[in-house]
Parts: C-alpha cells; structure tokens; sequence
C-alpha cells in the first residue's frame, strides 16, 4: 500500500492558499509522489495543523539511554533521531544524520511537545 495523507477539501483548499501552490502539487505531496521540501512542508502541516490521517502506521520508536554519555536517543526508523542531553538540557534533532533542529534548556513538557512534532516530521517524510 502507499503512503497517503487524507484531509478533506477544505484543508486542501488552506494548503493551497498557504503554500501559494497549485491544487496538483497538493495532490502530490499528500500522496508522497513528490519529493521536495515544500512537498515535505505540506504534508507536514497536513499532519500537524489540518488534521491530517494518515494510512499507514508510524515507524516504531527505538528508544536507547547512553549512561557514559548521558544522552537518551528516539529514533523514528532509519532517518529521523531525537538526542536529549542530559547533561545541558539541550534536544537535537536529527535528519539522515545532519543535525536540523536544538533545543535548550528543554523540560518534561517540552520534551514531550518535542517529540510529538519530531514524530509527525518523520512521518511527513
């Protein structure tokens, strides 16, 4: 099966206007026929803001705590990784190994915001 994201005509009609994009290129980003960062944005933002559904499951989550480093590590199947430090408080996340996001001085709240929004970016990928 392949991926998709539903959301109904209304949000697609919000994508587009938010976007500045075609009715097409929606249609492509939520059917994951186009790779690009504003494909990756609308799908996102499909997820995130618009309440998008997706068909598909989630990657499961691979949690590993580093004692000597003192860093706790999710990662969300192959690409996506969310590092907490322990040491300075500080969340990196982490996309195909680049660092694309910190974080400092992140609480328990924080950090569950955090990793809510790191787990729709693995997904809109």
């Amino acid at each position: 099966m392949e991926k998709k994201i539903y959301v109904s005509d209304k949000a697609k009609t919000q994508l587009r206007k938010t976007f500045d994009c075609s009715k097409m290129m929606v249609w492509l980003a939520l059917n994951f026929k186009r790779e690009s960062d504003l494909a990756r944005k609308i799908r996102y933002t499909a997820l995130t803001q618009f309440g998008g559904v997706p068909n598909w499951k989630p990657a499961e989550m691979e949690t590993t705590h580093e004692e000597v480093e003192k860093t706790m590590t999710l990662r969300y199947g192959g690409r996506v990784k969310l590092v907490y430090d322990r040491n300075d408080g500080s969340a990196h996340v982490l996309i195909d190994g680049k660092e694309e996001r910190v974080e400092h001085g992140v609480d328990v709240p924080g950090f569950m915001v955090l990793q809510n929004e790191v787990e729709m970016m693995a997904m809109s990928l």
